[in-house]
């Protein structure tokens, strides 16, 4: 009789905890992207301002920290709200004389908060959210020292994104998916002696795995 309800006190937990996290899905994504020409503008006190249209490589796996995308939301039937954080990088290729580095490269972090739709097989997501950076520049042979911000990161503007999935079933609760995404970011980043004003729009291709509860 104790076993019975020691085996039924164990499968009421476990329906429990399922049902609480039922809706619940985990992604990890990777891949790349490619940032159109943007208009940006590098300010250091005391010296005349530097104005461009920026040119830039995403370098997605040849750096300390990679390109990727990690995602969680709560789904309820076809819908879903989620929070969302993709690790952009944005090395600009065309620089100027004055600057000899000018790397965003530990991330160009957009955090969003989505609302995400399946429709006829694809899931079709919108969101916006904060940008959060971490600058690594050298502007007329001055470096910035990462020393300010959260651990070298700044809260440094805002940012949009639409993006359209498709998943594919790996067995079990397990998921393969592509994703194509458009996101839209404002900036503005420290560097020695001044800021620098960097807007980014760029179209990404992820591909990764996840798991739905």
């Amino acid at each position: 009789m104790k076993i019975k309800v020691f085996a039924a006190l164990i499968g009421l937990v476990v329906f429990s905890a399922s049902s609480a996290f039922a809706g619940w899905t985990f992604e990890l994504q990777t891949g790349s992207a490619y940032s159109f020409p943007m208009w940006m503008k590098i300010q250091q006190y005391g010296e005349e301002d530097i104005e461009l249209t920026g040119e830039y490589e995403t370098r997605p796996w040849n750096h300390l920290a990679p390109y990727y995308d990690l995602r969680v939301g709560k789904w309820d039937g076809d819908s879903a709200w989620e929070f969302e954080s993709l690790h952009h990088k944005v090395f600009l290729k065309n620089k100027p004389e004055e600057v000899e580095a000018f790397n965003i490269s530990h991330g160009y972090n957009m955090n969003m908060v989505n609302r995400a739709y399946k429709v006829d097989g694809f899931i079709y997501r919108f969101g916006g959210g904060i940008v959060m950076t971490h600058p690594e520049t050298t502007i007329r042979g001055r470096e910035w020292e990462d020393e300010g911000g959260v651990n070298g990161f700044y809260i440094s503007g805002i940012c949009g994104q639409g993006a359209v999935q498709k998943r594919f079933s790996m067995g079990s609760n397990w998921f393969f998916s592509l994703e194509a995404k458009l996101t839209a970011a404002d900036a503005i980043i420290p560097v020695a002696g001044g800021e620098a004003h960097v807007p980014n729009v760029a179209l990404h291709g992820l591909f990764g795995v996840g798991y739905d509860l």
